[in-house]
């Protein structure tokens, strides 16, 4: 069987920034113990409506594990 890399983006909603990269942790976190696939979170930019997302990678150098930044 092959393997290949799949690239996804979601827009997800959250009060502030702590928030955000939590739920970003869950979604991976759901991805990873459900198909075993090491799902991880690389870029989480703010995005606000109908502009462009924003310079700053809120998740560069931070791995988003669940554990880690639950609420």
């Amino acid at each position: 069987m092959d393997r290949y890399l799949i690239t996804t983006s979601y827009y997800i909603y959250a009060d502030n920034d702590k928030k955000a990269k939590s739920l970003a942790g869950y979604i991976s976190d759901k991805q990873r113990k459900m198909y075993d696939n090491r799902c991880e979170v690389t870029e989480l930019r703010r995005c606000d409506f109908g502009r462009l997302p924003a310079d700053t990678n809120l998740a560069e150098g931070e791995h988003l594990w669940l554990t880690d930044l639950w609420i």
